[in-house]
């Protein structure tokens, strides 16, 4: 599968999950390329059109990103691979593979434990609800959306951030 970074559109799932294992390997093929999968996502409408908020494993070419050069992304920021992107940083020992090569990713969602893994490192841990999550929340830009990160399921996404990604081998085991 294959985003061309035209910026048509999302590809999101037509099921909602709630407890799963996702497995996928990906690549960014663009220097400043950025993509995410969001997780727990729910469609809204609103002013701008129909929404998809949800949860986000951030995938990004952290090095040449045009956020990182003009420095408001700093290293291992909640903006950079493995994140929960806007909350939680991910692990500094994370290793990505280099610029076109495939990464191996995984979301563990199992009742209120989350985790993000990243080529065989966990990269993230988190209780959605927790204190720790809602204080992360209350600083981040969800903070005035109320049922943000709180959903227990949701469509997955995989976002077109108009950068060209190529995804392959996506596998979900449901939990429960």
């Amino acid at each position: 599968l294959l985003n061309d970074g035209s910026g048509k559109g999302n590809l999101i799932s037509k099921e909602e999950y709630s407890d799963f294992i996702l497995e996928w390997e990906w690549r960014l093929f663009d220097e400043g390329g950025n993509s995410g999968l969001k997780y727990f996502v729910k469609e809204t409408d609103d002013e701008k059109g129909k929404r998809a908020l949800g949860l986000e494993y951030q995938m990004i070419d952290e090095d040449n990103h045009p956020m990182m050069l003009e420095g408001s992304m700093t290293p291992n920021d909640y903006h950079t691979t493995g994140a929960l992107y806007e909350l939680f940083s991910p692990a500094p020992e994370k290793k990505m593979a280099p610029l076109g090569e495939f990464n191996k990713s995984k979301i563990i969602s199992d009742g209120n434990h989350v985790e993000h893994w990243l080529n065989g490192i966990k990269t993230v841990e988190y209780e959605p609800g927790s204190d720790a999550f809602l204080e992360a929340k209350s600083n981040s830009k969800f903070k005035d959306n109320p049922p943000f990160g709180l959903h227990k399921e949701g469509h997955l996404l995989l976002q077109d951030h108009s950068s060209r990604v190529g995804f392959r081998n996506i596998r979900i085991k449901i939990l429960k």
